[in-house]
């Protein structure tokens, strides 16, 4: 899959049995939603990626830039494919754990959170992710557009961007704005 990153960027993500080829509606808005937000930041950010599958977001925000990057899966085989498309792509340092979303202790803040899982789980953590300056969620129907939104701004997010592809949506939102929240300047929404 090509990405319009600062440069062309190329990742070999062959298909298999974890999640995320870039194929599907949920990980191309992902992919597009993650590109966007990360084109004019400096290199070294840092990104979460829950439900990594394939690994395509974690290995994704890589070559944009990011410099810590984990993806976490509940599925061993997930893990597995995942650590063989960094070793095939020749990304270094992404780091994959076996880990249930719903158990994940976030540490430190993270720069952007990216889920792509299905609407009932992404509702029951969004209150894990109060640390992190963005979100990027997928694998929402747009039947349950209205609901995952609302629970968003219960906890404080502001939408910043959702896109939608046939019956699915991602969406980007970001910490909600105080006197004294910085927030990175996004562009191009």
């Amino acid at each position: 899959m090509r990405f319009s990153a600062r440069q062309p960027v190329l990742l070999v993500i062959p298909a298999s049995a974890a999640f995320g080829t870039g194929e599907h509606a949920t990980t191309a808005l992902s992919l597009r939603l993650l590109e966007r937000l990360s084109r004019k930041w400096e290199k070294g950010w840092s990104l979460a990626d829950l439900g990594t599958g394939s690994g395509i977001l974690a290995l994704a925000a890589k070559r944009f830039g990011a410099g810590r990057v984990t993806g976490i899966d509940i599925d061993p085989r997930a893990i597995s494919i995942a650590k063989a498309n960094a070793r095939l792509n020749k990304i270094d340092h992404a780091d994959f754990q076996l880990v249930d979303v719903r158990k994940w202790k976030p540490e430190a803040g993270w720069d952007v959170i990216a889920a792509n899982l299905y609407n009932e789980l992404l509702i029951s953590v969004v209150s894990k992710l109060k640390r992190s300056n963005w979100l990027i969620l997928s694998g929402v129907l747009r039947r349950q557009e209205d609901e995952l939104l609302r629970v968003l701004q219960k906890n404080n997010r502001e939408i910043a961007s959702v896109k939608r592809r046939g019956n699915w949506i991602a969406l980007m939102a970001c910490k909600r704005r105080t006197s004294n929240t910085h927030r990175p300047k996004l562009n191009h929404f």
